[in-house]
């Protein structure tokens, strides 16, 4: 055959390797999870323990690591609080936002101490995260009126 006498090829031939193509790139675009990799045996780290002390307008809280955790490379604090004249939604989740970032200097335990205004419902609570960039999850949540 001459390349002039070629047979055309049919819509429905065009249109099926355009759907074949688009089934492809569907594939290639939805496999996997898109994550850095993870060693099947990393732990996360996890806080065991929260505790607070409250006097005087300064909160101290104290936390300690649990103790078959990864070591923590830092810690991030996370804040709620509402107006004491609001009146909180009973059953309504909390909301909280990033307080704070900090490394951790001792891998068992940590303390910070904050000063708080007066006049709000406060709610705090943390999260570890390790070398690795694996994050534990959320410690307790301390609640209280101040």
């Amino acid at each position: 055959m001459q390349p002039s006498q070629r047979p055309k090829k049919s819509y429905a031939h065009h249109l099926m390797q355009l759907v074949v193509a688009l089934g492809l790139l569907l594939v290639f675009a939805a496999c996997g999870v898109k994550a850095p990799p993870v060693a099947p045996d990393a732990k996360p780290p996890v806080i065991a323990s929260i505790n607070h002390h409250f006097e005087n307008g300064q909160l101290t809280l104290e936390w300690t690591m649990a103790a078959d955790s990864s070591p923590p490379e830092s810690f991030t604090l996370y804040r709620t609080r509402s107006p004491l004249a609001e009146k909180p939604c009973d059953g309504c989740p909390l909301l909280f936002t990033v307080l704070r970032s900090l490394p951790a200097e001792d891998p068992g335990k940590g303390s910070l101490t904050l000063t708080l205004e007066p006049g709000f419902h406060y709610g705090f609570k943390m999260m570890a995260t390790s070398a690795g960039g694996l994050t534990g999850p959320d410690s307790q949540t301390i609640i209280f009126e101040y």
